[in-house]
């Protein structure tokens, strides 16, 4: 007999009775949590919460399966009582989160099951939920769709009838490959596909067709508003007029400037609909920045960010177009340029948002690169309102028409718009916003680049934490949280949702008010059962002088010698006064988890390694931070002084195998999907994406050896020697460690990279395994995956205890 989910859902939340050491078990049994939301009357609470992850009905969707094992929650904020399911949902589907309409009776959901997507709508009321006959798509900046009113919703929409990008990479290279095998086998269809540049920049594109719709609840018909690759949409205040950015043709890039991870493949254009006639206007034919689409609170003017084509970002301008007239102006003065940031990895953003009907903006002075938050006046005069503050904020905690709010290392502020600065509490902040679980349910947009008019922050001290929230009135109040607290979301009368956890990662959450705290739900109760580990911060100094933390992870005591070490580093991490998230018991960190280390009786190191931003040559400098961490770590007297592992993945992957070359003071390295050539990665195309669709991204072939990690700054024909000198592969001739390289098919980082350097590696005679995964990512999805490469690690561990162990 087929159990429901909630019957589920009580028996995984069965404790074990014995404590053991953390094991693959421990970890693929993880549960989570991703996006929580708080309707408007305050009334109710809707959470994702994911089912453990070894329950998945399928692996294929690399990362995004956790919205396979996502169910929907409802939380009722009056009542106490645990969370139960907010409808009926099949346990073969995942679910999660749209958007509210605007009197909050309803909320629009996804849904994805047997790999097609669906948009439903709920009733608050009855928790009755209709299926829209519809094919949603997910667009980056704004994948819920917007309410005109309670009846009528904008959703974008697939006209072949797939599945988002979002959900495709996972799979795009498997397809791809079937139907070229097909199509080569018959004979009949060619089985190529052609790509351009220059003047043949346009060939081989082919865009889905989108498309934006008006649905009708009360009729059920649809109207469609737009047609054309959609990427962001934003209504104005008073809903009668919807921007629309679009992904234009294809960017050919400056072969004079440098490429950064933000590079954009296709130009972003700007449409703006009338809803009521249909009609379509165009502010300019820039291209358009995409994290910036803000309407001023009454809709008449739209402010964004944008570049002439064939200029770099730097060179684009803050624009506001007033609709009325049709006008298109830059509010900044040439003194001030606005700040343009890397966010998330690879998003650009230049920070602005209204304040009533006037601008506000983080600037630039170009006297003194000094950074403000200005406000700009109806005669166009700026305003420095931070001007007094020695730390500015990045970002602002709340704004509306009289006032902002902001905090810093020193505490939280209320300013004005004369400049005068109030201080509302004394104290660090540490956090302006709640905690976005899963940020990309909110749209790139919401999540990096958008203001809230009611301020939330949270400041740190000692022993304990605070949360300070605005209620409906303006009045600021503060209540106490549990130093492992995250406020998912906060309701307009100071009530707070809480997720936390405790040592061992069992995770709760709360509803929290002034101390009083209403457990509705825990995770990983498994968690509670398995031994305890110790963790020792260590210090070093860097070279400025400041001091540098570094985390010891020991397993559990067993009176015997200090245990063996292993080193799991990430190059350009510095780690605070919190262990790293990473080394968590509930954190899925699959192929770096320190603590499957230490279940297997290992101490683990993770070693602050700064780095400069700037171009260089971060190889040395890795090697240099990594051993004066490993200094302190033996010195310690907590771990064994015999020669350690090295285990990393990614960039740590590039750290590792790079150590091998120039140290001799490890025992044997497990590199996993690692750079291990600059230069050779420089260009490589990434099997999850369809070029022809999205454009020739250069995030991470380019982007990443320019302008990210790689930090050549400049391409490998302009400085070779530095490539190669900063490259692992060219320093294998002196590798005198056994050596174990991981790679997978369908990994950004070519599985070419790991196969050259095993080859290298082979042909100097060097003790060395290459262990490779087909089907799978730059870390790992499936279960049985998982226990597999663990298996091999532990064994090669093992294997190698004794390999040139003497003391150092």
């Amino acid at each position: 007999m087929r159990k429901t989910w909630l019957a589920a859902l009580c028996l995984l939340a069965a404790p074990h009775t014995s404590a053991h050491p953390y094991g693959i078990d421990d970890l693929l049994r993880l549960e989570s949590y991703g996006q929580a939301v708080v309707d408007p009357h305050n009334r109710w609470a809707v959470v994702e919460r994911r089912d453990r992850y070894d329950s998945a009905p399928s692996y294929r969707y690399d990362y995004w399966v956790r919205r396979l094992l996502s169910k929907l929650m409802l939380v009722d904020l009056h009542e106490k009582g645990r969370a139960v399911p907010f409808f009926a949902q099949d346990r073969q589907a995942g679910y999660w989160i749209g958007s509210f309409s605007p009197s909050g009776d309803r909320l629009s959901v996804f849904r994805l099951r047997q790999d097609h997507i669906q948009i439903g709508v709920v009733e608050m009321a009855t928790r009755k939920v209709d299926w829209l006959q519809l094919v949603p798509d997910l667009p980056d900046a704004r994948p819920a769709p917007i309410w005109l009113d309670d009846n009528r919703l904008l959703v974008v929409t697939l006209d072949d009838g797939g599945l988002p990008a979002l959900f495709q990479a996972g799979n795009y290279a498997q397809r791809a490959s079937i139907r070229g095998w097909s199509d080569a086998e018959a004979g009949k269809i060619p089985s190529s596909d052609i790509l351009g540049s220059g003047r043949y920049l346009a060939t081989g594109t082919r865009y889905r067709a989108r498309q934006i719709v008006e649905f009708d609840l009360k009729s059920n018909m649809t109207r469609s508003l737009f047609k054309g690759d959609v990427l962001d949409l934003a209504l104005s205040g008073d809903r009668s007029e919807l921007a629309v950015l679009t992904k234009g043709p294809a960017v050919q890039p400056d072969p004079n400037l440098p490429i950064d991870p933000g590079f954009e493949p296709r130009r972003q254009r700007l449409s703006i609909i009338d809803l009521a006639a249909g009609t379509r206007r165009e502010p300019c034919s820039c291209d358009i920045l995409a994290s910036l689409l803000h309407w001023s609170p009454q809709g008449a003017r739209l402010l964004f960010y944008a570049r002439g084509d064939g200029e770099d970002w730097p060179a684009g301008h803050l624009y506001i177009w007033d609709r009325r007239s049709g006008s298109l102006g830059t509010p900044l003065p040439e003194t001030l340029k606005p700040v343009l940031q890397i966010a998330g990895g690879n998003g650009r953003l230049a920070r602005a948002a209204w304040a009533g009907d006037r601008a506000l903006v983080l600037a630039e002075r170009a006297s003194d690169r000094r950074r403000d938050w200005y406000l700009i006046g109806q005669d166009g005069s700026p305003l420095a309102l931070t001007a007094s503050l020695p730390a500015v904020p990045a970002d602002l905690a709340a704004i509306d028409a009289n006032r902002f709010v902001a905090g810093n290392a020193e505490g939280l502020w209320q300013g004005d718009w004369q400049g005068r600065l109030t201080k509302v509490a004394e104290g660090p902040v540490r956090e302006v916003r709640t905690v976005a679980l899963d940020g990309h349910s909110l749209g790139t947009r919401a999540w990096f680049n958008e203001i809230p008019g009611r301020a939330f922050a949270v400041q740190t001290g000692p022993t304990e934490s605070t949360a300070i929230v605005e209620d409906e009135t303006g009045r600021f109040d503060v209540q106490p949280l549990a130093k492992s607290d995250k406020v998912l979301a906060t309701t307009s009368t100071g009530q707070l949702l809480v997720f936390s956890e405790d040592e061992q990662g069992t995770g709760a959450l709360a509803l929290v008010r002034h101390g009083e705290r209403d457990v509705v739900d825990r995770i990983n109760a498994h968690l509670a059962n398995v031994e305890p580990v110790r963790r020792v911060v260590l210090h070093s100094k860097a070279a400025d002088g400041k001091q540098l933390n570094h985390w010891l992870l020991l397993p559990a005591a067993s009176g015997g010698p200090p245990p063996r070490l292993v080193v799991v580093p990430y190059a350009g991490f510095t780690y605070g006064e919190t262990p790293p998230y990473d080394s968590l018991p509930s954190t899925p960190a699959v192929m770096t988890q320190a603590m499957l280390l230490a279940g297997q009786g290992y101490a683990v190191l993770q070693p602050s390694i700064p780095l400069a931003d700037t171009p260089g040559d971060p190889l040395p400098a890795i090697r240099d931070k990594l051993l004066e961490a490993l200094d302190a770590a033996q010195a310690s007297g907590l771990v064994s002084k015999e020669k350690p592992f090295l285990l990393g993945h990614s960039y740590g992957g590039y750290t590792v195998l790079g150590m091998a070359g120039l140290s001799d003071r490890f025992a044997a390295v497990v590199a996993v999907s690692g750079p291990y050539d600059i230069a050779a990665i420089y260009g490589s195309t990434d099997p999850r994406l369809d070029y022809g669709e999205i454009g020739i991204s250069l995030t991470i072939p380019i982007g990443w050896s320019e302008g990210g990690q790689g930090r050549m700054g400049v391409p490998p024909w302009a400085a070779l020697e530095r490539y190669a000198r900063n490259s692992p592969f060219y320093h294998l001739k002196d590798v005198r460690t056994p050596i174990l390289l991981v790679t997978a098919d369908l990994d950004y980082v070519p599985e070419a990279q790991a196969d050259r350097a095993f080859m290298a590696l082979y042909r100097l005679g060097k003790d060395a395994q290459l262990l490779r995964y087909r089907g799978e990512f730059h870390s790992l999805t499936s279960p049985a995956n998982a226990r597999d490469y663990w298996s091999h690690v532990f064994a090669f561990l093992r294997d190698n205890q004794a390999s040139d162990s003497r003391p150092q």
